[in-house]
C-alpha cells in the first residue's frame, strides 16, 4: 500500500478535513465518523453553519450525539462570496444566479455515499440562524428526501403561501427551482390555510427564550418572534411542527443543539 493510500485513509477515520465538493470546488464539507457502528449504510445528519461559517465547530459539537446513534454527520461550507464578491446571504436563499446551493448540498451528499457507508436517500437536517433559514427552505423543495428538520433561530420565515413569492413564500418555486411542488400545483388563489403539506415531515423549530434582540430588517421582529410565527404557520398547513423555546438562551446556535438533538433522536428511533 502505498504512502499516499495509507495518509488518505487515516484522513477518512473519525473527523475528516474539509473535502471539496467535485461537483463545484468553491464548496466543500467535513464529517465525523463514528468508529464503532453496525455494518451498512449509517445515517446521516447534515447540520448548516450561520453566517459565521463555523461549519467545523457544530460538526465537532455533534460526535457524542454521531457515536452514540453510529450516525455520520456533515457540515457543509458555503464560503462567503459565491457567487458574488462579499455575498453573504445567498445561501439562505437556496439560489443565486446560476447557483443552486440545494443541489450543491445534495451533491455533497451523493459524494460522502460514495467515499463513506452513509444513507444517502433521506437524511436528518439541522441548521441555525442562516442555517437554520437554509434548512426550512430546503425541507420545502426536498420533503422526500429528509426524515425530518430541525429548524434553530431564523430570523424570518417562508411561508406555505401560494400568493406570495420566494423567499418570503411559494408562489414561484416552479420557475425558480423547476419544483413543482404537490402542494403548489394544487392549490387555488382562494386556498384555505388548513391545506395538508404534501408530505407529512416532521419539523422542529427550536429558539432560545432571550433571542429577543428586534431584527434590523421589517418588521423589526425578533428571533423568538419569528420561530413563535413559523410554528404556528406550519401547523396550520397541517405540518407535524414542534416548538422548543429553551430558557436562558438568547442567540447561540450551539446552546439550542441539546433540544435539536433530542428531536433528532425520536426520528431515528422511529425510522
Amino acid at each position: 500500500m502505498s504512502l499516499a493510500v495509507r495518509h488518505t485513509q487515516r484522513l477518512e477515520l473519525r473527523r475528516t478535513p474539509f473535502v471539496a465538493c467535485r461537483a463545484d470546488p468553491r464548496f466543500s464539507y467535513c464529517l465525523y465518523v463514528p468508529p464503532r457502528a453496525p455494518a451498512g449504510p449509517r445515517p446521516l445528519l447534515v447540520v448548516v453553519h450561520g453566517d459565521r461559517r463555523t461549519a467545523e465547530r457544530y460538526r465537532d459539537a455533534l460526535t457524542d450525539f454521531a457515536d452514540a446513534h453510529g450516525c455520520v454527520v456533515l457540515a457543509p461550507l458555503f464560503p462567503v462570496g459565491v457567487p458574488e464578491p462579499e455575498d453573504v446571504l445567498s445561501y439562505k436563499r437556496l439560489r443565486r444566479r446560476d447557483v443552486r446551493f440545494d443541489l450543491v448540498l445534495l451533491r455533497m451528499v451523493e459524494e460522502a455515499a460514495a467515499r463513506w457507508p452513509v444513507r444517502a436517500d433521506r437524511f436528518l437536517l439541522h441548521g441555525y440562524s442562516g442555517g437554520g433559514l437554509f434548512a426550512l427552505r430546503f425541507s420545502y423543495l426536498h420533503p422526500a428526501r429528509l426524515l425530518g428538520v430541525s429548524v434553530g433561530a431564523p430570523g424570518s420565515i417562508t411561508r406555505l403561501d401560494p400568493a406570495l413569492p420566494w423567499p418570503a413564500g411559494i408562489a414561484d418555486v416552479a420557475e425558480k427551482f423547476g419544483v413543482t411542488h404537490p402542494l403548489h400545483a394544487r392549490l387555488p388563489p382562494s386556498v384555505p390555510v388548513s391545506v395538508p403539506f404534501p408530505v407529512p415531515l416532521p419539523v422542529h423549530v427550536t429558539v432560545g427564550a432571550l433571542d429577543t434582540r428586534p431584527l434590523r430588517r421589517p418588521p423589526h421582529d425578533t428571533r423568538l418572534d419569528q420561530s413563535l410565527a413559523l410554528h404556528r404557520h406550519l401547523l396550520e398547513r397541517g405540518v407535524p411542527a414542534t416548538l422548543e423555546v429553551v430558557p436562558g438562551i438568547a442567540h447561540n446556535g450551539f446552546a439550542l443543539l441539546p433540544a435539536a438533538t433530542r428531536f433528532l433522536s425520536t426520528l431515528l428511533r422511529d425510522d
